[in-house]
Protein backbone atom coordinates (compact mmCIF):
# COMPACT_ATOMS: atom_id res chain seq x y z
CA UNK A 1 0.00 0.00 0.00
CA UNK A 2 1.57 3.68 -0.36
CA UNK A 3 0.80 6.48 2.62
CA UNK A 4 1.93 10.23 2.89
CA UNK A 5 2.89 10.98 6.18
CA UNK A 6 2.63 14.62 7.16
CA UNK A 7 4.57 15.25 10.31
CA UNK A 8 8.04 13.54 10.84
CA UNK A 9 7.72 13.63 14.64
CA UNK A 10 8.51 10.57 17.28
CA UNK A 11 5.05 8.99 15.79
CA UNK A 12 5.35 10.24 12.40
CA UNK A 13 8.40 8.99 11.55
CA UNK A 14 8.36 5.70 13.46
CA UNK A 15 5.04 5.09 12.08
CA UNK A 16 6.96 5.46 8.65
CA UNK A 17 9.65 3.08 9.74
CA UNK A 18 7.20 0.73 10.72
CA UNK A 19 5.39 0.59 7.24
CA UNK A 20 8.41 0.58 5.21
CA UNK A 21 9.62 -2.31 7.11
CA UNK A 22 6.13 -4.04 6.68
CA UNK A 23 6.54 -3.45 2.71
CA UNK A 24 4.47 -0.55 2.23
CA UNK A 25 5.30 2.84 0.35
CA UNK A 26 5.51 5.66 2.14
CA UNK A 27 6.25 9.78 1.30
CA UNK A 28 6.92 11.45 4.87
CA UNK A 29 6.52 15.06 4.45
CA UNK A 30 7.47 17.89 7.80
CA UNK A 31 8.55 21.59 7.35
CA UNK A 32 11.63 20.46 9.61
CA UNK A 33 14.54 20.52 6.74
CA UNK A 34 16.95 18.10 9.25
CA UNK A 35 14.67 15.63 9.89
CA UNK A 36 13.18 15.41 6.06
CA UNK A 37 17.47 14.58 5.38
CA UNK A 38 17.32 12.57 8.21
CA UNK A 39 15.03 10.14 6.74
CA UNK A 40 15.11 10.60 3.28
CA UNK A 41 17.28 7.36 2.60
CA UNK A 42 15.06 5.47 4.87
CA UNK A 43 11.47 6.32 3.63
CA UNK A 44 10.57 6.11 0.19
CA UNK A 45 10.56 9.42 -0.44
CA UNK A 46 10.89 12.73 1.62
CA UNK A 47 9.72 15.93 0.68
CA UNK A 48 10.19 19.89 3.07
CA UNK A 49 7.09 21.59 2.61
CA UNK A 50 4.36 23.52 4.41
CA UNK A 51 1.43 21.09 4.51
CA UNK A 52 -0.83 24.33 4.89
CA UNK A 53 -0.25 25.59 1.41
CA UNK A 54 -2.93 24.24 -0.99
CA UNK A 55 -0.55 24.21 -3.93
CA UNK A 56 2.16 22.33 -1.97
CA UNK A 57 -0.28 19.94 -1.10
CA UNK A 58 -1.73 19.77 -4.59
CA UNK A 59 1.99 18.88 -5.99
CA UNK A 60 1.96 15.52 -4.22
CA UNK A 61 0.60 12.30 -5.33
CA UNK A 62 -2.36 12.78 -2.61
CA UNK A 63 -5.12 11.45 -4.87
CA UNK A 64 -3.25 8.12 -5.48
CA UNK A 65 -2.06 7.04 -1.77
CA UNK A 66 -4.22 4.31 0.32
CA UNK A 67 -3.94 7.00 2.55
CA UNK A 68 -2.50 10.43 4.50
CA UNK A 69 -2.18 10.46 7.91
CA UNK A 70 -2.03 13.64 9.58
CA UNK A 71 0.32 13.31 11.67
CA UNK A 72 1.58 16.62 12.95
CA UNK A 73 2.22 16.76 17.16
CA UNK A 74 3.14 20.23 18.06
CA UNK A 75 1.05 22.48 15.99
CA UNK A 76 -2.73 22.15 16.44
CA UNK A 77 -3.70 24.75 14.38
CA UNK A 78 -1.38 23.55 11.03
CA UNK A 79 -2.93 20.09 12.04
CA UNK A 80 -6.44 20.92 11.79
CA UNK A 81 -5.35 22.95 8.62
CA UNK A 82 -3.86 20.41 6.84
CA UNK A 83 -7.03 17.87 7.40
CA UNK A 84 -9.50 20.68 6.06
CA UNK A 85 -7.42 20.80 3.25
CA UNK A 86 -6.70 16.99 2.22
CA UNK A 87 -10.38 16.75 2.73
CA UNK A 88 -11.46 20.29 0.11
CA UNK A 89 -9.24 17.96 -1.95
CA UNK A 90 -11.41 14.95 -1.90
CA UNK A 91 -8.28 12.96 -0.42
CA UNK A 92 -10.41 9.07 0.38
CA UNK A 93 -8.72 8.58 3.38
CA UNK A 94 -7.51 10.71 5.92
CA UNK A 95 -6.05 9.92 9.16
CA UNK A 96 -6.10 12.56 11.92
CA UNK A 97 -3.31 12.45 14.79
CA UNK A 98 -5.68 13.81 18.09
CA UNK A 99 -3.84 15.98 20.71
CA UNK A 100 -6.68 16.49 23.25
CA UNK A 101 -10.20 15.60 22.96
CA UNK A 102 -11.17 19.09 21.51
CA UNK A 103 -9.10 19.07 19.05
CA UNK A 104 -10.78 15.02 18.58
CA UNK A 105 -13.69 17.14 18.32
CA UNK A 106 -13.16 19.07 15.75
CA UNK A 107 -11.07 16.76 13.76
CA UNK A 108 -14.64 15.22 13.61
CA UNK A 109 -16.46 18.29 12.63
CA UNK A 110 -14.33 17.82 9.84
CA UNK A 111 -16.01 14.48 8.52
CA UNK A 112 -12.70 12.87 9.71
CA UNK A 113 -13.56 9.65 11.40
CA UNK A 114 -10.14 7.93 11.93
CA UNK A 115 -8.69 9.44 14.91
CA UNK A 116 -5.18 7.77 16.76
CA UNK A 117 -4.71 9.19 19.89
CA UNK A 118 -0.80 7.60 19.84
CA UNK A 119 -0.14 8.79 23.73
CA UNK A 120 -3.41 7.26 25.13
CA UNK A 121 -3.21 4.08 23.24
CA UNK A 122 0.49 3.71 24.41
CA UNK A 123 -0.55 4.31 28.18
CA UNK A 124 -3.35 2.26 28.18
CA UNK A 125 -1.24 -0.58 26.53
CA UNK A 126 1.37 0.09 28.86
CA UNK A 127 -1.22 0.18 32.14
CA UNK A 128 -2.19 -3.33 30.93
CA UNK A 129 0.92 -4.87 31.45
CA UNK A 130 1.35 -3.14 33.98
CA UNK A 131 -1.66 -4.21 36.01
CA UNK A 132 -0.16 -7.72 35.39
CA UNK A 133 3.24 -9.60 34.35
CA UNK A 134 1.07 -11.79 32.19
CA UNK A 135 0.07 -10.06 29.81
CA UNK A 136 2.51 -9.43 27.27
CA UNK A 137 1.26 -7.18 24.55
CA UNK A 138 -1.98 -4.83 24.85
CA UNK A 139 -3.59 -2.81 22.51
CA UNK A 140 -6.71 -1.05 23.20
CA UNK A 141 -9.73 -0.42 20.85
CA UNK A 142 -12.04 1.74 22.90
CA UNK A 143 -12.15 2.78 27.11
CA UNK A 144 -12.95 -1.01 27.96
CA UNK A 145 -12.27 -3.09 25.01
CA UNK A 146 -8.49 -4.54 24.32
CA UNK A 147 -6.49 -7.15 22.15
CA UNK A 148 -4.14 -8.92 24.49
CA UNK A 149 -1.40 -11.50 24.41
CA UNK A 150 -1.78 -13.50 27.71
CA UNK A 151 -0.17 -16.65 29.33
CA UNK A 152 -2.42 -19.55 29.72
CA UNK A 153 -3.20 -19.68 32.72
CA UNK A 154 -1.86 -23.29 34.93
CA UNK A 155 -5.40 -24.40 35.16
CA UNK A 156 -6.17 -24.50 31.42
CA UNK A 157 -2.92 -26.39 30.34
CA UNK A 158 -4.12 -30.15 28.88
CA UNK A 159 -7.25 -28.49 28.40
CA UNK A 160 -8.59 -28.43 24.79
CA UNK A 161 -9.69 -24.39 23.57
CA UNK A 162 -13.54 -26.38 23.12
CA UNK A 163 -13.58 -27.05 26.65
CA UNK A 164 -12.11 -24.56 28.03
CA UNK A 165 -14.80 -22.46 26.05
CA UNK A 166 -13.70 -19.08 26.04
CA UNK A 167 -16.81 -17.26 25.08
CA UNK A 168 -18.76 -18.49 27.41
CA UNK A 169 -17.39 -18.58 30.70
CA UNK A 170 -15.47 -15.47 29.75
CA UNK A 171 -17.07 -13.54 27.29
CA UNK A 172 -13.63 -13.44 25.39
CA UNK A 173 -13.03 -13.86 21.47
CA UNK A 174 -9.89 -16.04 20.84
CA UNK A 175 -8.02 -14.71 17.85
CA UNK A 176 -4.80 -17.44 18.04
CA UNK A 177 -2.85 -19.10 20.03
CA UNK A 178 0.96 -19.20 19.97
CA UNK A 179 2.85 -22.46 20.98
CA UNK A 180 7.08 -21.62 21.48
CA UNK A 181 8.85 -24.61 18.98
CA UNK A 182 12.30 -25.79 19.09
CA UNK A 183 14.05 -25.52 15.36
CA UNK A 184 17.28 -25.97 13.83
CA UNK A 185 18.76 -23.34 12.56
CA UNK A 186 21.28 -23.25 9.32
CA UNK A 187 24.36 -23.96 11.38
CA UNK A 188 22.50 -27.12 13.77
CA UNK A 189 21.76 -24.66 16.67
CA UNK A 190 18.39 -24.82 18.31
CA UNK A 191 16.78 -21.96 18.76
CA UNK A 192 13.24 -21.33 20.04
CA UNK A 193 10.59 -19.76 17.84
CA UNK A 194 6.78 -18.34 18.11
CA UNK A 195 4.62 -20.51 16.21
CA UNK A 196 1.30 -18.88 15.43
CA UNK A 197 -2.08 -21.01 15.42
CA UNK A 198 -5.10 -19.27 14.15
CA UNK A 199 -7.19 -22.22 12.28
CA UNK A 200 -9.22 -25.40 13.82
CA UNK A 201 -8.54 -24.36 17.44
CA UNK A 202 -11.22 -26.19 19.15
CA UNK A 203 -9.35 -29.38 19.49
CA UNK A 204 -6.00 -27.99 20.47
CA UNK A 205 -4.82 -28.85 23.54
CA UNK A 206 -2.95 -26.16 25.53
CA UNK A 207 0.66 -26.71 27.22
CA UNK A 208 2.70 -24.95 29.61
CA UNK A 209 4.20 -22.01 27.94
CA UNK A 210 0.91 -21.11 25.31
CA UNK A 211 0.15 -18.18 25.06
CA UNK A 212 -3.28 -16.53 23.60
CA UNK A 213 -4.18 -13.44 21.70
CA UNK A 214 -8.02 -12.50 22.99
CA UNK A 215 -10.38 -9.78 22.36
CA UNK A 216 -12.43 -8.54 24.68
CA UNK A 217 -13.78 -6.37 27.30
CA UNK A 218 -10.33 -5.77 30.12
CA UNK A 219 -12.26 -7.15 33.02
CA UNK A 220 -13.24 -10.48 31.80
CA UNK A 221 -9.39 -10.84 30.25
CA UNK A 222 -8.07 -9.78 33.95
CA UNK A 223 -10.15 -12.08 35.52
CA UNK A 224 -8.96 -14.90 32.73
CA UNK A 225 -5.11 -14.06 33.87
CA UNK A 226 -6.17 -13.82 37.59
CA UNK A 227 -7.03 -17.69 37.74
Amino acid sequence: MKFIIIGLGNFGSNLGLRLCDDGHEVIGIDTNEYVVEELKDKLTNTVCMNSTDEVSLRSQPILEVDAVIVAIGEDWGASVQTAALLKELNVKRVIGRSLSPLHTKVLRGLDIHEIVNPEEEAANSIANRIVSTKIHNSFSLNENHAVCEIDIPNDLVQQTVAAVDLKKNFDLTLVAIKHENEQTNIISKLRKQWAIREENLAEYRFVAGDRIVVIGDMKNIERLVGR
